[in-house]
């Protein structure tokens, strides 16, 4: 498996294991979960990606797109082919898995993960015993990927590269389309145009389960053969969340006369609970089941909204959020969960490109934080024209000219720097990004116990 640190790679890998496969994998960093594989059996091998690499008896490659875009004669691919082995990028493999199951792909710019969490626990917790691959550890899952005995399987599709398009879902849910992945897609029109061919692979007596206050996702929806159920807080949609509500610490909802709770803070999540509730009365699971998992199971995912620890009197939180659309909802949360206490939010922008077209929008993401403290731009995927066009100076600059609290550092040392003179018990610092900024804020949670 080339590229087996990718969370994507780890899933399937996880998967894999568990069907009893030798797995070797290799990738150019070391990485979180490297420990969790090598204790089910797989052969990790960290560094430079080399035609050593591939045993003898391999039986077939998998690799994921990210170890192809700067090198399209990657040695460890190219030598699985002169061996005339199987050679599938992750997406197919996947699809190629999907084939024989009942597919649940979900798709759309923010939520897959979360709302692929709650689908898999609902089903796990009704006895339908899914397999499923997440785009993050999820604690009650025990990884990333695992390995049920059932026909059902759920998977978390992504738009970028257009990946999802290898899928062969009987279910598919979209839980919203924005502006993301410009570095691939030319506009928004070029992304609803895959969301449109994504469900167009769903058969005609499948699902497709959308969100019907997206005008992006309305826009597609004629595209599908397969019935449509949209969901949403619009009373037009056939599902409708009603009596949405925070209080202390939870998202109190009723949906289709369940009335329940979420123990996490944010009015997004309770759309990508009501998908999760509709897929699952779909196949059958109970109410007592969803509500169980809504209330009790369901304790999140790494990465997203993650409270690490309070030290000192300080809360350490880290979340994934890297669009400006997860930012701001993000923020808007935690505003509402820590109320009155002072936010500190490190910043580490994913991808040049990103950041320059979508500046505006960033800018006017950071309203609910106190301070945001910007680390330099992870470069990723980025042209050398990327690279010059803008800075977390420029970012810094756009996000002061609407909220006023921002400061642009050198790298994490200054901001660690800025931290230790500033912080007092009761503040709250949260890690934002798709970066650095994870391994970051847990070195610092160390350095700072001290």
């Amino acid at each position: 498996m080339v590229g087996i640190g990718g969370i994507g790679m780890q899933a399937l890998a996880d998967v894999l294991l568990g069907l009893g496969y030798k797995i070797t994998g290799s990738d150019i960093q070391d990485f979180v979960g490297r420990d969790r594989l090598e204790s089910k059996g797989a052969t990790v091998i960290i560094g430079e990606q080399t035609a050593t690499n591939i045993p003898a008896d391999i039986d077939g490659l998998i690799y994921t797109s990210a170890a192809v875009r700067h090198n399209s004669q990657h040695p460890e691919i190219e030598q699985a082919k002169s061996m005339g082995v199987p050679v599938w990028k992750r997406s197919e493999f996947i699809g190629e898995l999907m084939a024989n199951k009942i597919g649940i792909a979900v798709s759309g710019t923010h939520g897959k993960t979360t709302t692929s969490t709650l689908i898999a626990l609902m089903l796990q917790e009704g006895g339908l015993d899914p397999s499923a691959l997440i785009g993050a550890e999820v604690r009650n899952l025990a990884g990333c990927g695992i390995l049920g005995n059932s026909d059902y399987m759920v998977v978390e599709a992504c738009e970028y590269d257009r990946a999802f398009l290898d899928m062969k879902p009987k279910i598919a849910v979209l839980t919203n389309i924005e502006a993301d992945h410009l570095d691939y897609y030319q506009d928004i029109n070029e992304i609803k145009q895959a969301f449109a061919q994504f469900v167009q692979l769903v058969p005609k007596d499948g699902l497709v389960v959308a969100c019907g206050d997206d005008a992006n996702i309305r826009e597609i929806l004629p595209e599908a053969t397969a019935k449509v159920i949209k969901f949403g807080f619009n009373p037009s949609n056939d599902w409708v969340a009603k009596n949405v509500a925070y209080q202390n610490g939870k998202m109190t909802f009723t949906v289709d006369g369940i009335d329940t709770f979420l123990n996490f803070p944010g009015k997004h999540l309770v759309l990508d609970a009501l998908a999760a509730v509709i897929v699952s009365r779909h196949l059958g699971v109970s109410d007592a089941a969803i509500k169980t998992v809504l209330e009790n199971k369901f304790t999140g995912a790494s990465r997203r909204f993650e409270i690490l620890d309070t030290i000192k009197g300080v809360t350490f939180m880290d979340d994934y959020g890297h669009h400006p659309t997860e930012i701001a909802v993000t923020l808007g949360a935690a505003r509402d969960y820590f109320a009155k206490r002072k936010i500190y939010v490190v910043f580490q922008p994913h991808q040049y490109s990103r950041t320059r077209l979508l500046l505006h929008d960033f800018a006017k993401s950071f309203g609910a934080a106190d301070e945001v403290l910007l680390a330099p731009i992870l470069a990723v995927r980025d042209s050398a024209e990327d690279l010059k066009s803008v800075n977390t100076e420029m970012l810094a600059e756009a996000i002061n000219q609407v909220s006023h609290n921002a400061t642009a550092f050198k790298n994490f040392s200054e901001v660690s720097a800025y931290l230790k003179s500033h912080l007092q018990a009761g503040n709250v610092v949260i890690s934002l990004g798709a970066g650095k900024n994870s391994d970051w804020v847990r070195e610092f949670i160390e350095d700072y116990q001290k």
